[in-house]
């Protein structure tokens, strides 16, 4: 990120992330404006709106992953001390995020590589290692799906349902506060698309869970906020943000309205 400045607030019991007068720009044309939009430390916000009105943009201005097309203005301010984390890790935007891209990223190794990249990272002692991915697997349902002989397996070689959800445990493992996922459903069955959004719920118990949706019914059945982004003009803009209960059932702004009603036929 080039212009848009990140800082660390000091410890707030709700409030993990402050987006404070954000322009997010491609090339030199505005796509996104965010006024202010608060994010709560833990709970699950889903990121709606129409296609191209920036919310994958955001959430990559968010985590310093945006490229060199994008640049941004504005204020990013983060809270997330974490008891498991030294000061440097607790500033560190590559601590503070996991990112889950739309399609399931994985390398072209067996399943024990895959996993041990963020236990490797993060300086989890080797004898533990196992332990803390069969935990992993476990809560993701991978464990008792690939068996005994999962260390072994390629990642490429399971299916694409599981791809994702091995996507989900490597960030899991990382042991971040955010987690990021942008439309990690959008092209898997209903069966897969069930277990991750199990996945999704619990890990929104203990961790803040910023989801990029196109669907109305997986933001109603798993999101406690939703942010609801808008297009002008080709610009994008929140337009509203609130109980995801309200925004489906009493939406304020006008435009959230018509996107409700185009998405859902009504």
């Amino acid at each position: 990120m080039q212009d848009a400045h990140i800082d660390f607030m000091a410890s707030n019991n709700t409030v993990g992330i402050k987006v404070e007068n954000l322009k997010i720009f491609s090339q030199k044309k505005v796509i996104l404006t965010v006024e202010k939009l608060f994010f709560p430390k833990k709970g699950i916000v889903s990121v709606m709106g129409p296609s191209g009105c920036g919310k994958s943009s955001l959430l990559k201005v968010m985590s310093n992953l945006a490229d060199e097309c994008i640049r941004s203005e504005g204020n990013i301010a983060l809270s997330f001390p974490s008891a498991h984390a030294n000061k440097e890790q607790q500033q560190n935007l590559a601590y503070i995020f996991s990112m889950v891209w739309q399609q399931p990223t994985v390398f072209p190794t067996s399943i024990w590589n895959n996993l041990k990249l963020p236990l490797k990272i993060k300086g989890v002692p080797k004898p533990q290692w196992r332990q803390q991915m069969e935990k992993t697997l476990a809560a993701t349902g991978l464990l008792e799906e690939l068996g005994n002989d999962w260390p072994q397996l390629s990642a490429e070689c399971i299916s694409g349902g599981q791809q994702q959800r091995l996507s989900i445990a490597m960030g899991l493992l990382k042991d971040s506060p955010v987690i990021l996922l942008d439309e990690p459903t959008s092209a898997l069955d209903p069966v897969s698309t069930d277990k991750i959004e199990k996945i999704i719920t619990a890990v929104g118990r203990e961790k803040l869970v910023i989801l990029v949706t196109h669907s109305i019914g997986q933001a109603k059945r798993i999101s406690e906020y939703t942010a609801m982004f808008c297009n002008e003009d080709h610009h994008g803009y929140l337009c509203e943000f609130g109980l995801t209960e309200q925004i489906f059932n009493d939406p304020k702004a006008s435009a959230s309205r018509q996107f409700i009603l185009q998405e859902t036929g009504l």
